[in-house]
């Protein structure tokens, strides 16, 4: 037994494992992604994961198809990288007493498990790619352009909005005083 959940004797076993993988990486994204979308004060990041949160679906089909085609059935498999991103955030946000620090840092979780994802995602294509199966890895590429974006507008949302005013500015950088009554 090694370090993944069963002996992986090939590469189409490396696959299989991957696939199962990444069918639980997304799945756990997509439920964590809908709680943090909840506990969010900002609105237009809210809507971000609540839409992050329902393309997984989309991604887990497009998975799950890939599986139909390669007629295997992956066991799903923890990711513990995976897992350790969503841990850690959930420890940071029961740290974070200011909502609007707590949504940096929630986009911040997200960016670094879409990017996580992307790199899944890619080996994958990859290993489909070298056992003839480039239909396969085709059917990957949305999950990996999503996940691309996703990090890519979670960087964005922050840098403009979330990050100024989470240091007391507005979204241009006016220092925004809040005025006691």
């Amino acid at each position: 037994m090694g370090l993944l959940s069963k002996d992986i004797r090939s590469l189409d076993d490396l696959l299989v494992q991957g696939l199962g993988e990444l069918l639980y990486t997304e799945r756990r994204i997509a439920k964590t992604l809908a709680i943090m979308a909840g506990k969010t004060s900002d609105m237009a990041l809210s809507r971000a994961l609540e839409a992050c949160a329902s393309a997984g679906t989309a991604n887990v089909a497009q998975i799950e198809q890939v599986c139909r085609r390669r007629d295997c059935r992956p066991q799903v498999a923890e990711s513990p990288a995976i897992d350790g991103i969503f841990i850690s955030a959930e420890e940071l946000s029961g740290e974070i007493d200011d909502c609007r620090v707590l949504d940096t840092a929630v986009a911040g979780a997200v960016q670094s498990a879409a990017a996580y994802t992307s790199g899944r995602y890619a080996t994958l294509m990859s290993l489909l790619d070298a056992v003839g199966r480039t239909d396969c890895a085709r059917l990957l590429q949305v999950g990996l352009v999503h996940h691309q974006r996703t990090a890519e507008s979670m960087r964005q949302l922050a840098e403009k909005r979330l990050n100024p005013r989470a240091l007391g500015k507005g979204e241009h950088g006016a220092m925004v005083v809040a005025i006691a009554s």
